[in-house]
């Protein structure tokens, strides 16, 4: 749930079950990462491995045999801006149900409950840009790429890789990747 403060808040504080790391014009608006990434052991629905604190974007259904192909619907509609990780989160849970997807990136960001919030979700490609721009004060991130909830198409989706900063949307979305859940106030 989105509020509004009375109190200035800085970057880098710890706030609302986490670390702010982007403040709007008003200074009273912006965005918490989670202290840390998600993390769990599991073992995938499609290719039957196990794998820890490593997800895909939508799921390793293109690796069965059944054809569905699940891992390549279309998201043509998820934003890219900073205050769009939200709906993206939700009109990616539309399209691969938490309760059949639990272990997805938007599905794991959203079943976050650091802090004691329930609202956490997957970031945007500009959020999660500036998760990267600010890791440093947010800390405990890998050098390694991190989803975004931004789709580029069937096929991809946008990451961003933690040592470079550079961001891609050439890897399929049934690529594995690191996630740290955002959520706004």
């Amino acid at each position: 749930m989105k509020t509004s403060l009375s109190t200035a808040v800085n970057y880098g504080e710890k706030f609302g079950g986490g670390i702010v790391f982007y403040l709007d014009n008003s200074q009273k608006h912006g965005l918490i990462a989670a202290i840390e990434d998600i993390f769990f052991h599991y073992s995938d629905h499609w290719d039957k491995q196990k794998y820890a604190g490593l997800y895909r974007w939508s799921t390793g259904q293109n690796l069965s045999i059944h054809k569905t192909d699940f891992a390549w619907k279309e998201l043509s509609d998820t934003g890219t801006g900073i205050g769009q990780g939200a709906e993206n989160t939700r009109k990616i849970l539309m399209k691969y149900p938490l309760a059949t997807f639990s272990a997805t990136a938007a599905g794991v960001a959203t079943a976050y409950q650091g802090g004691g919030f329930r609202d956490w979700f997957l970031p945007s490609k500009d959020e999660l840009n500036q998760l990267y721009l600010e890791k440093n004060v947010i800390g405990g991130f890998a050098a390694i790429g991190y989803w975004s909830s931004s789709a580029s198409g069937c096929y991809n989706a946008w990451y961003q890789n933690f040592k470079s900063g550079k961001q891609y949307n050439t890897f399929g979305k049934g690529t594995l990747k690191r996630v740290r859940a955002i959520r706004s106030f």
